[in-house]
């Protein structure tokens, strides 16, 4: 049986829950409120803290807490691995995703794995866009997405909202 422990961290965006145990990070969320922390492991808390606040302080900030192994199937580890290769500030198409995978013809099921990323931010999910530069699904909300690739300097949205800023 895995403990996991919890906490929560206010963000500029809205309220995040992490659940990890000893081996690492599990889930990285956004939830409606916060609640209650529970801890058996105070360093590993305050390393995810530090993450958390250097991510939002400097979007280029390398995450060093350690995330759990085996959090999905073996397609959608691949996938999310990929995710985390894309950096600050850029984006990749579920199609370039399915390529760098090996699975050219996959990028439907790039975007279902991509969907199902327990650990939003520290698997940046958010990094991955539409092959026509469209915004397109986010687990923890479209203007979160927006957000997130705007404080990381991507500017691929402003560009995409400036086109429908006239009135479309």
């Amino acid at each position: 049986m895995i403990l996991l422990n919890f906490l929560y961290f206010e963000s500029p965006i809205g309220v995040i829950r992490v659940e990890y145990g000893h081996s690492g990070m599990h889930s990285l969320r956004f939830v409606p409120a916060k609640g209650e922390n529970y801890t058996e492991d105070p360093a590993l808390e305050a390393r995810i803290y530090a993450d958390l606040t250097g991510y939002f302080q400097n979007p280029a900030h390398r995450w060093e807490t350690p995330v759990a192994l085996h959090l999905g199937t073996e397609f959608q580890e691949k996938v999310w691995l990929a995710l985390r290769m894309i950096p600050s500030g850029e984006a990749r198409s579920y199609q370039e995703i399915a390529q760098l995978i090996g699975q050219p013809k996959a990028a439907q099921a790039v975007g279902k794995a991509n969907g199902q990323n327990p650990l939003l931010l520290r698997v940046p999910c958010h990094r991955v866009i539409g092959s026509d530069g469209s915004m397109v699904g986010y687990a923890g909300e479209l203007w979160r997405k927006e957000w997130l690739l705007n404080h990381e300097g991507f500017e691929g949205v402003n560009q995409q909202m400036t086109m429908f800023a006239d009135g479309e």
